[in-house]
């Protein structure tokens, strides 16, 4: 026995060692970036608390897939690439701006790795993103979740948020108590190329004055907007379209209001060949300058009767399918 005790205080120290490097390789849970004292040269020391990167760029090369990037100081933190499971988060008291100023740029792009009950996981928390010439403040073509909390997006020559997954996985987006105003076309759009790519859940959020729509669940979505505001837009506040034959697109709005909006407050719009529906529960439409509710063919527009359509320039639901009460 006393034989074998080195050996094995030999193989224990060994296995400590590479399971060590291994940890390493893979890189921190989490990494900092800053503002004031941030450097991307601190790569080598895994943009730690103390020696933190200055892009997130930088810090989420070097933090490992399901780690967090956090922001210790306020200030811009320049545009961002996500490619992996990844948190980039703003603790509070803490102004992160992400800004997109070229034209054809995006202030964040998501590509990772989609899938309904797996892919990457990518959160997004309390960051402002600003566009001064960029295209869209969020474009996500491939991820297995995203989540969105907390977050203003203001400004962009395009969207606010543009969900346009390319791949043929399936993707769920997230996003609560976030405001997206001022943007050249729609605030948030939902849509994929495949079979319900898409399925999004959106609570307690504004969609104010974009040059286009509000909220869009476009070709191929499930979406789901519960206790959400969408007012002052230049077209629709709540729009469900698909516009690529074979294509379907549900929108779900619960306890929503579409006001002052330049065309509808709600509207369904298939395409040739295409479906879309909405739904809409204990919603408001009022003081739209067309209808407050809108349908192009007959079944595509459900309301459960116990909305108000009030003081818009047509009250007529004319055509509406009342879903009774159970």
């Amino acid at each position: 026995m006393r034989q074998r005790t080195p050996i094995r205080f030999f193989s224990l120290v060994i296995f400590t060692l590479t399971f060590t490097a291994l940890a390493y390789a893979q890189g921190p849970q989490r990494t900092f970036v800053s503002a004031q004292n941030g450097n991307d040269a601190n790569t080598v020391s895994n943009c730690s608390v103390t020696q933190p990167c200055r892009s997130f760029n930088a810090a989420i090369g070097v933090v490992r897939a399901g780690g967090e990037v956090v922001a210790l100081d306020s200030g811009g933190y320049g545009q961002v690439t996500i490619n992996k499971s990844v948190t980039l988060t703003a603790p509070t008291g803490v102004y992160v701006a992400v800004t997109a100023q070229a034209a054809g740029s995006n202030a964040i792009e998501v590509n990772a790795a989609g899938g309904f009950q797996g892919g990457d996981t990518v959160v997004l928390r309390g960051l402002t993103l600003t566009g001064l010439g960029g295209s869209n403040g969020i474009l996500v073509t491939s991820v297995g979740t995203l989540h969105v909390e907390g977050c203003v997006i203001s400004g962009f020559a395009d969207r606010g948020i543009y969900v346009n997954i390319t791949s043929l996985e399936q993707s769920t987006i997230l996003i609560k108590d976030s405001i997206v105003r001022n943007n050249g076309s729609d605030g948030i759009l939902l849509q994929a190329i495949q079979t319900q790519g898409v399925l999004a859940t959106i609570d307690n959020c504004r969609s104010e004055r974009n040059g286009n729509n509000g909220f869009v669940a476009s070709n191929n979505s499930r979406v789901t907007i519960n206790r959400s505001v969408a007012s002052l837009n230049n077209r629709d506040g709540f729009f469900a379209t698909s516009n690529i034959s074979g294509a379907s697109a549900v929108l779900s709005c619960a306890e929503c209001v579409s006001s002052n909006n330049v065309v509808h407050g709600f509207e369904v719009l298939p395409g040739p060949g295409a479906s879309a529906k909405i739904r809409v529960s204990h919603s408001v439409a009022a003081h739209n300058f067309s209808r407050g509710f809108f349908q192009s063919g007959v079944g595509n527009f459900e309301s459960l009767g116990n909305n108000m359509v009030a003081g818009n320039g047509d009250d007529s639901t004319t055509g509406i399918t009342v879903i009774a009460l159970k």
